[in-house]
């Protein structure tokens, strides 16, 4: 008995000190990861959604989003996780994946605003993804984000430009 109970004290011990030491790594870090975020499954649950997440959001459809590709000014950003990202693209997207934790950085950002239109797209159910990364960008100043309605499906499904 006296065993195990100096096993769990010592493995307690390597947990809190293997925590304070990630802790210290991170504070030490010039770009920090944030010790706080909001719960992920909130925005990924119906029963759980953000209330107003993507509300402000700017629709457009795969035939305006068409028109507009390879025009000067604007801008295709794939939402999708970076894996995902990387399996058919739209024509001359870029992946800004949608994260809680890591929003868009300063220099992400400053690329972004070169661009007088940015149309966000995504695969997830009601373009989730793109909403919430269209609702990051606004929330940063950038004006002209609009999502693709249907996202990636869509565009594929209508037959559009590979």
């Amino acid at each position: 008995m006296r065993r195990i109970l100096v096993t769990l004290g010592l493995a307690s011990l390597f947990v809190l000190g293997a925590s304070l030491l990630g802790l210290g790594v991170n504070a030490l870090r010039r770009d920090r990861l944030p010790l706080r975020a909001p719960f992920p499954y909130e925005q990924d649950c119906a029963d759980k959604g953000v209330k107003g997440a993507g509300a402000g959001a700017t629709t457009i459809s795969v035939a305006e989003a068409r028109a507009l590709l390879g025009r000067p000014g604007v801008l295709f950003l794939d939402a999708r996780p970076a894996e995902e990202a990387s399996v058919r693209p739209l024509p001359g997207a870029r992946s800004l994946p949608y994260s809680f934790v890591t929003p868009p950085d300063a220099k992400q950002l400053a690329g972004l605003r070169a661009y007088r239109e940015l149309v966000v797209y995504c695969d997830s159910p009601e373009d989730r993804l793109a909403k919430l990364l269209a609702d990051q960008l606004r929330a940063e100043g950038l004006a002209g984000v609009r999502v693709l309605v249907g996202g990636h499906a869509a565009w594929h499904g209508a037959g559009a430009p590979r």
